[in-house]
């Protein structure tokens, strides 16, 4: 696969089926191991949380493969969820998409922030790989963690 063909587009309302079932596809393992999934919850927490405006579609091929959801403020620019379709992991494109990130906060003079659930170890490990270190918190089911860049 050739990461240079991926597109990102600006999330519609239209996209929202789309990103419930790709997180369903995606996280379902890790929220029934934790809290048990119950599909009207999480349709209601989606419905709730869904976010067009931070949220881009990662197309390969006119496919729709994969979302990732950014939040930027002042000091920081926060992945708040990165989701590829099993069939297109592990080729790149995640890291591909962070480092584009960590480019773009290098250059803002920024941190890039992310978190990861304790139960997703192969997420955790990409993400140590890139640099991220863990940021100490209390939460026992999420893991914080940030790079910096120099100033």
């Amino acid at each position: 696969m050739d990461v240079h063909q991926l597109n990102l587009r600006q999330a519609t309302i239209n996209d929202s089926a789309f990103f419930y079932e790709l997180k369903k596809t995606v996280l379902y393992d890790y929220v029934h191991a934790i809290w048990g999934w119950d599909e009207v919850i999480q349709q209601q927490f989606h419905r709730d949380n869904f976010l067009p405006e931070q949220t881009q579609i990662i197309e390969w091929q006119n496919q729709s493969i994969g979302t990732i959801e950014i939040a930027e403020d002042t000091e920081k620019i926060f992945i708040s969820s990165l989701y590829i379709h099993p069939l297109f992991q592990n080729k790149k494109i995640g890291t591909t998409l962070i480092n584009q990130q960590c480019i773009k906060a290098t250059a803002l003079k920024k941190k890039v922030a992310l978190e990861v659930l304790h139960l997703n170890t192969g997420a955790q490990k990409l993400y140590q790989q890139l640099g991220f270190m863990i940021f100490p918190t209390n939460d026992p089911i999420k893991l914080y963690m940030q790079k910096y860049f120099s100033i």
